[in-house]
């Protein structure tokens, strides 16, 4: 016997006897090559939700960019995925501050939306609208209220990514979180970059205790159930000079593995921070990592059934390692 369980738009089917994943499990792929390609390669364990970036609003007229790709879709769509395409501001503050403020422009932008909804097999939006000048934060809400209506008639699902809350400028003020949440179906927290690549100080990409305050600060705002955890496959390696001025670059699971391996570091557990560290000294230089590994991930993960969100968003295809997806999936299984 099968019984079927509906999450809003991602239904899910499973053995009566057997647990059943109620909870939405995305991740994103900016990038389409043939390792990575999850139209051709096997379904990945747990993940119900794929979210290609095929969107961009390139000019203040409120041209979107296609980067669509009906074949790919389709053999998605074989393999039981939904399909999130996901839609970009081309993180441009200014052009942003333009369509966001011409009612032809944001009409001509959801015109477009309503468009590729009905030309691609997709299931829904995620808006991924970020550096908006905070002046533009009302214009923002009303503009997503009235893409979200529109194609709430054509029966696609929106989603919208929003940073942790900070008093930074641009990137996180900009957003009215409690009145987006009204609006949209989910936002999507993206809890990493607690030290971003142009940080002046190393430190993780999004400790636990960080993120975890991130989730309590949202659904403070918004229902937890319209809450889905943005978690980081990547990590950052920073070099620190003798004066102490680090510059970072971006690791993946594997490289940061086969660097500790290099280097013969030992990592340690810091249990504030709910990851392994590892560091080494060359040249005179000083290097750290805070790695995002299974265990790293698993505690992340957990916050999804403790504080009963909808799921969990992966960024991005092509820095995990295999394993990642097993962890990930028997997380949001557990009861």
């Amino acid at each position: 016997m099968l019984i079927c369980l509906t999450n809003f738009s991602v239904g899910f089917c499973a053995n009566k006897n057997a647990e059943v994943n109620d909870k939405i499990n995305l991740v994103w792929q900016p990038v389409v090559d043939e390792a990575n390609d999850l139209s051709q390669i096997a379904k990945l364990p747990g993940v119900n939700i794929v979210s290609p970036s095929w969107f961009v609003i390139d000019n203040a007229n409120g041209h979107i960019k296609d980067n669509g790709d009906f074949l790919y879709a389709r053999d998605l769509k074989k393999k039981d995925y939904k399909i999130w395409a996901l839609i970009t501001n081309d993180f441009n503050p200014e052009l942003t501050h333009k369509w966001l403020n011409d009612e032809k422009a944001k009409a001509y932008i959801i015109r477009q939306m309503v468009f590729y909804a009905q030309r691609y097999p997709i299931d829904g939006y995620n808006f991924d609208f970020e550096n908006i000048y905070d002046s533009d934060k009302d214009a923002l809400s009303r503009f997503v209220e009235e893409a979200t209506g529109e194609l709430h008639k054509q029966g696609i699902t929106v989603s919208m990514d929003i940073t942790v809350a900070s008093d930074t400028a641009n990137w996180s003020s900009c957003y009215d979180r409690a009145v987006l949440g009204k609006t949209v179906d989910y936002l999507v927290l993206m809890a990493y970059d607690e030290h971003g690549r142009l940080s002046k100080t190393a430190g993780s990409v999004a400790s636990i205790n960080w993120v975890e305050n991130g989730v309590k600060n949202l659904i403070a705002q918004v229902p937890p159930e319209k809450v889905i955890l943005g978690v980081p496959l990547y990590m950052r390696l920073w070099e620190e000079s003798s004066i102490g001025r680090v510059t970072a670059s971006t690791l993946s699971m594997a490289q940061a593995d086969e660097l500790k391996k290099a280097k013969k570091a030992k990592s340690i557990w810091l249990p504030n921070e709910g990851q392994y560290y590892f560091s080494y000294r060359e040249n005179g230089k000083t290097y750290h990592v805070w790695q995002e590994e299974a265990k790293s991930l698993q505690l992340k993960a957990a916050l999804v059934r403790k504080y009963n969100l909808a799921g969990i968003a992966s960024w991005r295809k092509g820095f995990e390692t295999p394993r990642i997806w097993q962890v990930l999936d028997r997380e949001l299984r557990r009861r």
